[in-house]
């Protein structure tokens, strides 16, 4: 599942839900859950990697962006399902901006049943929509994180955030510099 917003600080965000057809009932189980430590740095070097490959910029890593990462990935796991109400554009941006994380872009891949970062990435980019997100060339950090959980469909849970801070505001209210998109 991925999931993409873009938007100013002056306007509600617009947004955009890809890949999200049937948003089921979020209903938590009462599951043990896991969080597996990752190499966060080999997944930005991947994701890097990647975005090189078509001549768009490295991102960074930021910690803010990994909670978000990680409060998701336990929600879903809970669930044992990628089907969430909170995989919104709206909730995204609420979820970021509640962890200390301004958005000005943001986006956010879902992936389940993956053993390890390779092959999360693996799926991310051959998905036609996920792979949009890793290469939105609006982003500038990203967090991510897996959970586990001891039974059910798919185990392991990952997600990844992918965000841009707001533009600084002059004294007369605008941004700095001018959007790199028109808002959608």
């Amino acid at each position: 599942m991925t999931l993409e917003f873009k938007g100013t600080a002056a306007l509600l965000l617009a947004a955009m839900l890809s890949g999200c057809a049937s948003l089921g009932i979020d209903s938590a189980e009462d599951v043990e859950l896991q969080h597996i430590a990752i190499n966060k740095q080999e997944a930005l070097r991947q994701t890097n990697a990647w975005r090189a490959k078509h001549a768009l910029p490295p991102i960074k890593l930021d910690p803010h962006l990994t909670e978000v990462s990680q409060d998701m990935a336990d929600h879903i796991a809970s669930l044992d399902s990628l089907k969430t109400r909170r995989h919104s554009s709206s909730s995204l941006l609420s979820r970021t901006q509640s962890n200390g994380y301004k958005s000005y872009a943001g986006a956010e891949n879902l992936g389940a049943g993956y053993a390890n970062i390779s092959a999360a990435m693996t799926g991310w980019k051959t998905s036609p929509d996920h792979n949009k997100n890793l290469l939105n060339k609006h982003v500038t950090h990203m967090g991510i994180a897996r959970t586990n959980r001891t039974d059910g469909t798919y185990r392991n849970f990952w997600v990844m955030t992918l965000a841009a801070p707001q533009k600084p505001v002059t004294a007369t209210g605008f941004t700095t510099v001018s959007l790199p998109f028109p808002v959608q």
